[in-house]
């Protein structure tokens, strides 16, 4: 099971995700305007780049990665304006490890599969998990079983229960 966990790169970015360590003040400007997942979202996709933010919503480049009402707000509130995205590399990684430490702290991965996932030791992992308050209020990571094609399902569905009468 271990060897098919995903990377940290590949985890989704939590609905609930809040702003916090790792926001820049730009990002922490744009919060006031659009939901913090879909920050972070447009980070992960345009982070380190200038991007011209037309009037048009039609033609903002956003639109291939945020929803329509989202963009139509950047570009209302940015729209004539050069935006320097920011990398943000320490906050979307806080936003994606947030449900695997919620995993850990809940029984359902180990440390050791963890830090596989996150690209980090396992005292790091045991640390974030005992002694900080991050993931307090992130949904569980839970980690797909991989189904090998080759075996059959052997029990498929629970038994009935059997009622003596």
């Amino acid at each position: 099971m271990a060897d098919d966990l995903p990377r940290l790169a590949d985890l989704p970015i939590p609905d609930t995700v809040q702003p916090g360590r790792g926001w820049s003040p730009f990002m922490l400007e744009m919060a006031a305007h659009i939901a913090p997942k879909h920050i972070l979202t447009l980070v992960d996709r345009f982070g380190g780049q200038d991007i011209y933010v037309p009037i048009a919503v039609e033609n903002s480049p956003f639109l291939d990665v945020l929803p329509a009402d989202t963009v139509a707000t950047i570009s209302r509130v940015y729209g004539r304006e050069r935006l320097k995205i920011p990398t943000a590399r320490e906050a979307l990684a806080r936003a994606r490890r947030a449900p695997v430490i919620a995993a850990v702290r809940a029984g359902r991965l180990t440390r050791n599969e963890a830090a596989r996932m996150i690209g980090s030791s396992r005292r790091y992992v045991a640390y974030l998990a005992n002694q900080t308050n991050e993931a307090d209020d992130a949904p569980v990571f839970v980690p797909r079983r991989t189904v090998d094609s080759r075996q059959i399902e052997m029990f498929p569905e629970p038994p009935a229960p059997v009622h003596p009468d």
